[in-house]
């Protein structure tokens, strides 16, 4: 008898080769854990006799009723739902520091940046001196070529990102002229950086999706069952997830101070379905949109039903964040004595 409980994932805001897409400026994954009988609860408590689509839903008064009806049922609580919200615009920066200054670190330097989360306090540098920069327009093309170069890997658009780092430093005070220095320096080392299959490379689907695996590691202290809707982004990762979930060796934290995850990954199942025909998917769905139309500027249209939305309860659950940290966050001590490097784990094991 299968006996490990199922989590149900789905997500918002994902605009594919175009992460900076303004009009979708956050990505929500949700996880939730519902039992069968707690789903058969919640689906007579609604009575919807269609898919639970946010998108369509929203369109109608029958729709927003019936939202506003599930997340104010008694069992939308933290103890059957979990979400990361991601600024796509700060996970740019970061995948900057990650896909171009990490590897200086690494290959030239001899040193780990992501030790005492110096590659998070450079991302939060380069976040905060690029929003704060007088002109917007170069920035604005540095970080388009740089998502250009890492989906393409053309010559051409390689010379694009390079020769916009090179404007952009030109027109910078010292602060950010020094990280942009790090980010030329790459250019040597590009075999490093730039990998055939990169498809993906920009997405945060399966890093979400690992996030929130670890979560209900730590609430169940179990293995779990993991239905998904049919998502491309989680089907390029399928093998490696299924590898990662089958490494014979004993479970184990891996990674850098508070920033640590259990491997092998706790994952009994991944299987994904078409949302139409599974209710906890739709679900997810629905929680997932729920929260990404709270937070992104909407249309006239529908402003009345956001502050509806926003004065809810259900909005006050916490949820896993990758967003520009506080002074605080990053100037706390951390505990390094643990350390390990999840890519060496990884590379050890598959």
């Amino acid at each position: 008898m299968n006996t490990y409980p199922t989590i149900y994932i789905d997500e918002a805001g994902n605009t594919g080769s175009n992460v900076l897409n303004c009009n979708q400026p956050y990505f929500v994954l949700s996880a939730v854990h519902f039992t069968d009988a707690e789903l058969v609860q919640l689906q007579k408590y609604i009575m919807y006799d269609k898919e639970l689509h946010f998108v369509e839903m929203k369109k109608s008064i029958k729709g927003r009723n019936t939202i506003k009806l599930i997340l104010q049922h008694s069992l939308m609580n933290e103890e059957h739902i979990s979400f990361e919200f991601i600024d796509k615009q700060f996970c740019i920066y970061a995948q900057i520091v990650d896909m171009t200054i990490e590897p200086v670190f690494h290959f030239i330097y001899g040193n780990d940046l992501y030790k005492k989360r110096g590659n998070i306090i450079l991302a939060n540098c380069l976040y905060v001196f690029c929003k704060n920069h007088p002109n917007q327009d170069i920035v604005k093309a540095f970080l388009y070529s740089f998502e250009d170069m890492m989906r393409n890997q053309t010559e051409e658009s390689i010379n694009n990102f390079y020769l916009n780092v090179e404007t952009l430093s030109d027109i910078s005070d010292e602060s950010l002229t020094n990280i942009l220095q790090c980010i030329s320096s790459s250019r040597n080392i590009l075999e490093h950086v730039l990998i055939e299959d990169n498809k993906y490379c920009l997405d945060t689907t399966v890093t979400s999706l690992l996030c929130m695996v670890d979560h209900w590691f730590k609430k169940f202290g179990t293995r779990m069952n993991i239905i998904t809707d049919d998502s491309k982004q989680i089907k390029a990762g399928l093998n490696m997830i299924k590898h990662l979930s089958k490494i014979p060796r004993k479970q184990q934290l891996v990674g850098y101070d508070t920033r640590k995850h259990i491997f092998p990954l706790p994952i009994n199942s991944i299987s994904m379905v078409n949302s139409n025909l599974n209710f906890g998917v739709q679900l997810a769905d629905l929680i997932a949109s729920s929260f990404s139309f709270v937070w992104s500027d909407v249309t006239s249209k529908y402003k009345i039903f956001q502050n509806e939305l926003k004065s809810l309860p259900f909005f006050k659950l916490k949820g896993y964040s990758l967003q520009p940290a506080t002074a605080a966050y990053l100037s706390q001590e951390v505990d390094d004595s643990s350390d390990s490097s999840p890519i060496d784990y990884i590379i050890q094991n598959l």
